[in-house]
């Protein structure tokens, strides 16, 4: 068995620019006076003749061959992608720019025990490699590395080495889902985070130059600011059982995070509103003192704020109270007097007497039709 280790990304590079060197005297004249036609490489029909540089059945180019035996052959392939719109930075900077991610391909004519299984682990894995980065960059390297551990565990399922070989491929989908699912969480925590910064910007600035005296919108802005404030705390708390999916985008739950903010500020608002007329927390105030809506925060106030963009439940659960308050307060139909049960029961003499004198004349008549 021949295994090649990995030489490096440039030396596969430099392979397969000789290839395409030799390839380039191999041309076709169609016509006099006429330009040649170059004849690419064509791809291998029989996958015990793979190389370097050379192209698959598929016509995919073999960048590199990671293992070789009689039964079989792994090797990568660089999948190109376009180039972004945000790297002109690098391109700028005299920097690579070159997009592509790698491939893990096998070509084998055994059924070994297992590779089905082998086969749903490695879809995982490819599933979760963030495959589009640039070249030579260390997420590039990272998924290289990665790969050519699935390929060692291919290597041994081909060998006969089953149970190790999918111990290595599921540990190594799992260790890749909880990569994502952990940079999708950094991504709702930090969609949060920049939602929450922007009212304390515009509050501190507006502070610092004057603008912001205490007046109207000093207490209102302060008290929102605080709720996103509790509403940061709390998704930091609970960042770790944020339930998540890998096949949720990044920039979806970065707007997740946004909203969350969102919820408190609204929270914070509304929780204000509650504490000044007085429906929560009435004792904050002295009742002979009038109150002001443009009077700066107090302690209290600051607190309930906080605590309102804290817990998402708070502001619902004292809205559901004050509800259920007022439908208890509803004045209800008072129970009926002694007159009026009088009234009711000579009703119901009259109306049980007059019943009976009915009865009586029908009999009257039905005697004397007799």
């Amino acid at each position: 068995m021949q295994h090649a280790l990995p030489g490096g990304h440039g030396g596969g590079r430099s392979h397969a620019a000789k290839s395409e060197a030799a390839s380039s005297h191999n041309v076709k004249h169609k016509g006099k006076n006429r330009e040649p036609i170059k004849s690419g490489p064509k791809p291998n029909e029989s996958w015990k003749a793979y190389h370097n540089g050379g192209l698959d059945r598929s016509g995919r180019t073999i960048t590199q061959i990671y293992a070789v035996d009689d039964d079989y052959v792994i090797y990568f392939a660089e999948h190109p992608y376009p180039e972004a719109f945000w790297d002109f930075w690098r391109r700028w900077l005299g920097k690579e720019t070159t997009r592509a991610g790698w491939e893990l391909f096998y070509e084998t004519n055994k059924d070994p025990k297992g590779l089905g299984k082998a086969n749903a682990a490695l879809a995982g894995i490819n599933r979760l490699l963030n495959d589009n980065q640039i070249k030579g960059s260390r997420e590039h390297n990272f998924n290289y590395s990665k790969l050519e551990l699935a390929g060692d565990a291919l290597e041994m399922i081909f060998q006969d080495e089953t149970s190790d070989g999918l111990e290595i491929l599921n540990a190594l989908r799992d260790e890749l889902r909880t990569k994502e699912e952990g940079q999708r969480r950094l991504m709702y925590q930090l969609g949060t985070l920049l939602i929450a910064l922007l009212p304390w910007i515009a509050y501190l600035f507006l502070h610092g130059r004057g603008y912001l005296q205490p007046g109207t919108w000093n207490p209102w802005m302060l008290g929102a600011a605080l709720a996103m404030a509790g509403g940061l705390f709390s998704v930091c708390l609970n960042i770790a059982s944020l339930e998540v999916n890998v096949n949720q985008g990044k920039l979806f739950l970065l707007f997740a995070g946004a909203t969350r903010s969102a919820v408190a500020f609204l929270a914070g608002i509304g929780l204000l509103l509650a504490m000044r007329s007085k429906m929560f927390a009435g004792i904050t105030y002295e009742s002979s003192k009038p109150l002001i809506d443009a009077e700066p925060l107090r302690m209290a106030e600051m607190f309930f704020c906080f605590l309102a963009g804290f817990s998402e439940y708070f502001v619902p659960n004292i809205l559901r109270d004050s509800e259920n308050k007022k439908k208890e307060e509803k004045p209800k139909s008072p129970p009926p007097s002694h007159e009026d049960r009088s009234e009711h029961r000579e009703n119901v003499a009259a109306g049980s007497k007059k019943k009976r004198t009915t009865n009586a004349s029908t009999n009257r008549h039905s005697e004397n039709a007799e």
